[in-house]
């Protein structure tokens, strides 16, 4: 009976401290919102487009008004169209396109991925860096490349990155960054 008490306690913990790492003082509560807002109309867009349906596998992630766009699409042409259907939101500073253009993976290839982000999110609990909070990292992965974004000092970000190449299935690291000095 105490095992699922304490259990339910520490999952209710980790929830409370991610959901407070989010709110950083480097990344206000107003950016946060702004910033997922605009992940999930960015996801709509493309996930409505039927120039694009069937033709693409493409995740978008936002961090302080960076939008990253990841995944493959089957010709340059969609790759463009991805990127036409989500620039111009408000709030957006910058679209990087970092779409593939190759045939379209697998949903096991997928899964491997998702389980590659949980392994580098589990990584980054080691940066050891005083004041360092991995919740200022945002992680990504498509095709086994992890993409990092984030405001990070170079310090922070050369410890992420030297952590994140030594996880396993880990073919690039992408740095998407923004730095604090």
């Amino acid at each position: 009976m105490r095992k699922p008490i304490v259990l339910t306690a520490l999952v209710l913990f980790v929830a409370a401290l991610a959901a407070c790492s989010a709110f950083t003082p480097r990344r206000g509560f107003n950016r946060v919102i702004n910033d997922r807002n605009v992940q999930l109309t960015a996801q709509r867009a493309l996930d409505n487009d039927p120039e694009i349906k069937g033709r693409a596998h493409i995740g978008t992630s936002v961090y302080n008004g960076v939008l990253l766009l990841i995944g493959e699409a089957s010709t340059e042409e969609v790759k463009q169209r991805a990127e036409t259907d989500v620039t111009g939101y408000d709030g957006v500073q910058r679209v990087v396109n970092l779409i593939d253009v190759m045939p379209l993976q697998s949903v096991g290839r997928t899964a491997l991925d998702a389980s590659l982000t949980a392994r580098v999110k589990t990584a980054l609990l080691g940066v050891d860096l005083p004041g360092f909070d991995p919740g200022r990292v945002k992680i990504s992965t498509a095709h086994g490349n992890v993409y990092l974004m984030g405001l990070v000092s170079h310090k922070e970000a050369d410890a992420v990155i030297a952590i994140v190449r030594k996880v396993a299935g880990v073919n690039q690291v992408v740095q998407v960054f923004e730095y604090t000095d």
